[in-house]
């Protein structure tokens, strides 16, 4: 198969190189180690899993499915594993063509597109593989994720290319309440820090409180010199905080004195991140890597079905839910399941439409 010769011997001149090592890199507050190495894990689990030899290795071109790669992270390479695995097996499932789709792996900085490959689509993970296929594979029809939705870097994605569509790393704003709603009944305020360019966050959560029966407190954010002061004011009128994805207000410099000044006034603070709990929020609703592939797989199925993509640029569909119980504890809370939480939410969910 061409792509793992490619690989193959991409991953030799790495190692002959001296180049193959561990990195650290953060994706929406998320860390995660790496190691080049990997690819060949993905290589074989991909072989076992088709049970693929030389002699039918080679499926028509306009089948292939590439899967491109911002980087070398393990976030990439578990979703594009997952995103592979899961959808071979809901096509055998289905009896859709794609059971005998050839899946390409590919970085961004290892791709030729001289070869003059043909794809059925094309997956990007993380910004740079989605802008690179905006701009070098508009041909093909392209699915983006890992995408946070309030990147700097990135913007009016949809006007780029009709045919590439997004799927974001946020939750919906109406998810972070219901799980505040689904933590206790004594929680009838909430309060945000809000970018003041963010006009759409702050209809979003006016909207979903009032439908939840939440009272809800917004301190606008025009400038990092005013996080403290309006972290301040909400603290003494709100029964909880919820952090949003935003860089701008949760960021390395930021997040250790949020959380700190939240505790010292024992307000709880629910998160948009698992990296956001482990550092001392209560609990966050966020998607994992499993989350993001289930989404892609589904948009993969969809378009092997003939079904058209409902939209252009979606919000996380699948969730995962982290619970801090040290945290919990310290503030008097009584520890929850996560699996109840999650059940709790899809409930209402089903019965609150957004």
């Amino acid at each position: 198969m061409h792509w793992l010769l490619t690989y193959t011997s991409y991953i030799f001149h790495k190692v002959k190189a001296g180049s193959v090592d561990h990195v650290k890199n953060n994706i929406h507050g998320i860390s995660f180690k790496s190691c080049e190495i990997r690819l060949l894990i993905i290589i074989a689990t991909s072989f076992a899993f088709l049970n693929l030899s030389p002699t039918n290795c080679f499926s028509k071109e306009s089948n292939n499915i590439l899967i491109l790669l911002s980087g070398n992270n393990d976030v990439y390479l578990d979703v594009a594993t997952t995103i592979t695995n899961s959808t071979i097996k809901q096509c055998r499932d289905s009896n859709l063509s794609c059971q005998d789709t050839n899946f390409e792996i590919s970085q961004v900085n290892s791709f030729d597109e001289n070869l003059n490959h043909k794809y059925r689509l094309v997956v990007t993970l993380g910004i740079n593989a989605a802008m690179y296929a905006s701009d070098k594979l508009s041909n093909s029809i392209v699915l983006s994720a890992l995408i946070p939705k309030n990147s700097a870097t990135f913007y009016s994605p949809s006007s780029i290319n009709p045919t590439q569509y997004y799927f974001y790393l946020d939750q919906p704003l109406h998810r972070s309440l219901l799980l505040i709603k689904s933590l206790s009944d004594r929680f009838k305020s909430v309060g945000v820090l809000v970018n003041i360019k963010d006009e759409a966050s702050t209809s979003l959560l006016t909207t979903s409180a009032d439908k939840l029966n939440l009272a809800l407190g917004i301190e606008k954010i025009n400038s990092t010199e005013q996080i403290g002061a309006s972290l301040n004011r909400l603290l003494f009128n709100v029964d909880i905080m919820l952090a949003i994805p935003d860089t701008y207000i949760h960021n390395k410099s930021t997040v250790s004195n949020i959380l700190l000044s939240t505790y010292r006034n024992r307000i709880p603070l629910i998160g948009f991140s698992s990296a956001y709990v482990k550092a001392g929020a209560l609990a966050a609703i966020y998607s994992s890597p499993e989350d993001i592939a289930h989404q892609v797989r589904d948009n993969i199925i969809d378009i092997y079905s003939d079904n058209a993509i409902s939209n252009s640029e979606q919000m996380a569909k699948y969730f995962s839910i982290l619970f801090n119980s040290e945290v919990a504890r310290s503030l008097g809370f009584p520890i929850k399941s996560v699996t109840k939480l999650k059940e709790e939410i899809t409930k209402r969910s089903s019965d609150d439409i957004e």
